[in-house]
């Protein structure tokens, strides 16, 4: 997995890495893929790729301890509810509660930056 995530955030067109893990946590559940984090989440700073913080609740993907490497290795980060109706559109609490948890910095998350600032940066990865 280290390999295609490495590639998947160095291409151009990637702006967020979501469901990095892959893992579910409730019903029967599915654990989560491994792979090489220090790599990955140096591959997602240098290439300016945001880590994605899954908000729904069996997923809360990454888990706390890979948040806290991305976090270390001065990654971004777009915190997504991954709603599928918009009743779920409240779970981006639950994603606001990973971050602080895991010690993101606030300015880090690129989904609260002023529209025109987050605009320029998504067009930085054309």
């Amino acid at each position: 997995m280290t390999r295609r995530l490495i590639a998947a955030v160095q291409n151009p067109h990637v702006d967020i890495l979501g469901h990095c893990t892959g893992r579910l946590v409730v019903g029967r559940g599915r654990p989560q893929s491994s792979f090489d984090a220090e790599a990955v989440f140096a591959a997602c700073q240098a290439s300016g790729t945001a880590v994605e913080i899954n908000s729904r609740p069996e997923r809360r993907d990454p888990p706390e301890p890979l948040l806290r490497t991305a976090a270390s290795a001065g990654c971004q980060f777009a915190i997504d509810t991954d709603a599928h109706a918009p009743g779920q559109l409240s779970w981006l609490t639950l994603g606001c509660e990973q971050a602080v948890a895991a010690g993101v910095p606030a300015p880090s998350i690129v989904n609260t930056m002023p529209v025109d600032d987050f605009l320029a940066w998504a067009r930085g990865h054309d």
